[in-house]
């Protein structure tokens, strides 16, 4: 740590001893500056890739609905979002051309915000970032070089919002379906000593949520210090964030652990709705199993009956819940030297801790290491935490001459955290007495783990003639990863004990990561074509819940793109072609650990094959209609399946050519925009094609393809003096109620003996839908 803060103090003095004598005002330095912060992570218009760029207004009118950022982020190409409770709050999730979180960089003023081990970004420990933030760029493919884990489906940058010279600030709230209730306040000193400039907000959510069980509580809070000089900006942000969101991980599920809906007709989530398990959570409650007929009764309506759990004591488990904190911390100096050079560095600190806790019914004892000669199943409530410190450097520098563009960037990041499981509460007291005495909880596995990340970019456009420029982008990216301790899985030893995985992991990897294209612009046209590759480490789970499939590999992929894009006037098109060819690719199986976490597994060869097209059209002053869309083939060319086989322990299947999980063939939006001045209203209607959830291409083993419309409308007045305006919203989600599920996992074996065979396998499905219409009301005012 000590060499990154002599590093960021060393360019910090040099750029500042280079200052320009030609001095711009102020507004310019904090225009010009701001830009350059992400200036070393974002395509530049010249940058052979697809992106979508979202601006200020966005996502202002976003932070009105307490969701998470996906869910905006999934009204551009190729984007599908959701979120366990079904509102689009709390954990959420996201994909981008079919490809995980995972597998998605996503970036703060140029500083990693994956979460190193697991490699995702926890959504729901970011609620209120809409409002924060002045601009958003998505990346479809592999994209530019950028700092952190590789981008394999698309990378997000996020900037937060200009310093305001201005003193200022707004108060917003909203209220709606299902309880939830959102609300925000932020401010701005405005230019105070004439250097400085402070700023904060303070963001919260709660709600019921859909899925019964899933009320939770979530927000985030941030405090700003500015410095401006004549040609540079320090800055310091800590951002917090903070949730306690009840959890449904499993989806509503069809079946227990026992039998599976699948065999009583329920094939979809319609099928679950229309008898009575639209808002099931399996966390939360269990179907009623009769084991004597081995059915599920119905009631009088038709609709499967549910019980909560309960506690030894006769109370109710209240709900499964994610419980954590996090806090960011960035120091930044972004600075500007004459027409030619400007540079960024900013160290970074994060800090994070939390815990899922959640209620095991009837679970073995095995399952965490206890035994007993009496019992062998009992309920429990366990606890699965980690800790987290990352901390690091990311710096760039930037340098613009005649026809050339270049910048050089750097990142250098060390994790260090851990990862224990504690069990609160045994259901047998005998038992509990035993393993808790004096009600202490006790712990059944405990781990650490360290990583480093450095990599190193150079980035060089150069303009050819007139309308040609010429791409170069070259990354060195160094990984090692270790991590050992006792994990949460169990052996059963001669004696009838158990002991836990032991895990001794110790990892390097050294990736080079080359880009190149070249683009032409000409008027209102321009048309661009590149390859990029990349490559990236396995995640932990690859490592610790790899299960029969063979030991995880690090992943690579060749990403060609081309396309074509003209604006001018009232008309914007654009076109994009790509081919992504991987070479042991992580992808999906469907399956999900026992927290919800979806795992994956090596594939050697796979590709994704696709177009993405946009379109927009002013037709009035006042009407906008824009649409796009996501046509894609995605497939495994040649794939092992290892299913569980209930007479033999496992079978290995053979596929050709079969569809990627999780990767639909379509994705489809279209808009219709209003704005007369103080009133706003937008349509947006979504389709989504067919989703395999496995990757074997069984219809029965998929969610069938839905579309869905929302209404957002706003007013707003506005007024001369120290209440600058006030802005009414509603917006109306699903508004034909659809019944849908957004994605799922799935559970197969063969039983042959049982009449299950490889053609009619047993199956269950955990369905994730949305909900069905919601409305929600909001205000905000601004002063």
């Amino acid at each position: 740590m000590r060499g990154f803060l002599f590093s960021f103090v060393t360019l910090s003095i040099c750029l500042f001893s280079l200052d320009s004598l030609y001095a711009k005002d102020t507004t310019a330095v904090v225009e010009e500056l701001s830009e350059a912060i992400v200036l070393g992570v974002r395509a530049n218009r010249n940058a052979p890739f697809a992106v979508a760029n979202l601006g200020l207004s966005e996502l202002q009118e976003f932070s009105f609905s307490g969701r998470e950022l996906p869910m905006l982020f999934s009204r551009t190409p190729g984007v599908l979002a959701w979120s366990d409770n079904g509102l689009g709050i709390g954990t959420t999730y996201m994909r981008i051309r079919g490809a995980g979180d995972s597998r998605i960089n996503v970036t703060i003023d140029g500083v990693p915000l994956n979460s190193p081990e697991d490699q995702c970004v926890f959504w729901a420990n970011m609620n209120g970032y809409s409002s924060l933030l002045g601009s958003a760029q998505i990346q479809r493919g592999v994209g530019t070089s950028t700092n952190g884990d590789g981008a394999f489906g698309g990378s997000v940058s996020l900037s937060t919002k200009k310093p305001s010279l201005s003193a200022g600030g707004e108060i917003s709230s909203s209220f709606g379906s299902c309880n939830t209730f959102n609300t925000g306040v932020s401010f701005s000193t405005g230019l105070f000593w004439k250097h400085l400039i402070a700023e904060g907000a303070y963001n919260e959510t709660s709600t019921d949520g859909y899925i019964h069980g899933t009320s939770g509580r979530s927000g985030s809070y941030y405090f700003g210090l500015n410095g401006l000089g004549r040609n540079f900006i320090i800055r310091y942000h800590h951002i917090g964030n903070f949730e306690n969101t009840g959890q449904a991980w499993n989806g509503v599920t069809a079946g227990n652990n026992d039998a599976s809906l699948m065999d009583e007709g329920i094939k979809t989530y319609q099928d679950m709705y229309a008898h009575g398990l639209g808002r099931y959570n399996s966390l939360y409650e269990q179907i009623v199993f009769d084991t004597g007929s081995w059915s599920f009764p119905k009631d009088s309506k038709g609709n499967y009956r549910t019980q909560r759990y309960k506690m030894r004591d006769g109370s109710y488990w209240p709900q499964t819940t994610d419980n954590f904190w996090q806090n960011h911390n960035i120091l930044s100096f972004t600075g500007r030297s004459g027409q030619h050079f400007s540079g960024n560095a900013a160290l970074h600190y994060t800090y994070g801790y939390g815990y899922y806790e959640d209620f095991r019914y009837n679970n073995k004892l095995g399952k965490f290491g206890l035994s007993d000669p009496l019992i062998s199943k009992t309920d429990f409530v366990r606890k699965k935490g980690l800790k987290q410190n990352s901390y690091g450097l990311v710096a760039n520098i930037n340098y613009s001459y005649s026809k050339y563009n270049a910048i050089g960037g750097i990142s250098l990041q060390q994790f260090r955290g851990g990862h224990f499981g504690l069990l609160s509460y045994i259901a047998d007291a005998a038992l509990d007495a035993k393993y808790r005495a004096g009600d202490k909880d006790y712990k059944y596995y405990d781990s650490d783990a360290s990583k480093n990340d450095y990599s190193v970019f150079t980035k060089l456009t150069y303009k050819l003639g007139n309308h040609f420029h010429i791409y170069l982008d070259l990354q060195y990216r160094h990984v090692d990863y270790i991590t050992n301790g006792k994990n949460d899985k169990f052996y059963k030893n001669e004696d009838g004990t158990f002991s836990n995985q032991e895990l001794d992991i110790d990892v390097k990897y050294n990736f080079f990561n080359p880009k190149s294209g070249i683009s032409y612009s000409n008027g209102a046209h321009r048309a661009y074509a590149g390859i990029a590759m990349s490559a990236r480490e396995p995640e932990r789970n690859n490592f610790t819940d790899n299960g029969s499939y063979p030991p995880p590999k690090s992943e690579s992929v060749r990403d060609y793109e081309a396309g074509y894009q003209y604006n001018a006037g009232p008309f914007r098109l654009s076109a994009n072609l790509y081919f992504m060819d991987y070479e042991n690719q992580f992808v999906q199986t469907g399956a999900k650990s026992d927290i919800g976490e979806a795992l994956t597994t090596n594939i050697k060869s796979s590709y994704r094959f696709g177009t993405e097209l946009s379109a927009a059209w002013n037709i009035l002053k006042c009407l906008t209609i824009e649409g796009n869309a996501a046509l894609s083939r995605n497939k495994i060319l040649d794939f092992d399946e290892h299913v569980e086989d209930w007479d033999k322990g496992e079978t290995i299947i053979h596929y050709d050519n079969s569809t990627l999980a999780y990767s639909p063939s379509a994705i489809l939006n279209g808009f219709i925009d209003v704005n007369l001045g103080a009133f706003r209203a937008s349509w947006h209607t979504g389709y989504v094609s067919r989703m395999y959830l496995d990757n074997t291409q069984n219809q029965d083993r998929s969610l069938p393809s839905y579309t869905t419309s929302d209404l957002n409308l706003s007013y707003t007045l506005k007024f001369p003096k120290f209440l600058r305006e006030v802005v009414f919203g509603c917006n109306f989600s699903n508004i034909f109620d659809a019944h849908y599920a957004i994605s799922g996992w799935v559970y197969s074996a063969i039983y042959e003996s049982g009449g299950y065979t490889n053609g009619n396998r047993y199956y269950q499905i955990g369905f994730f839908p949305a909900a069905g219409f919601t409305a929600m009301g909001s205000v905000k005012i601004k002063f």
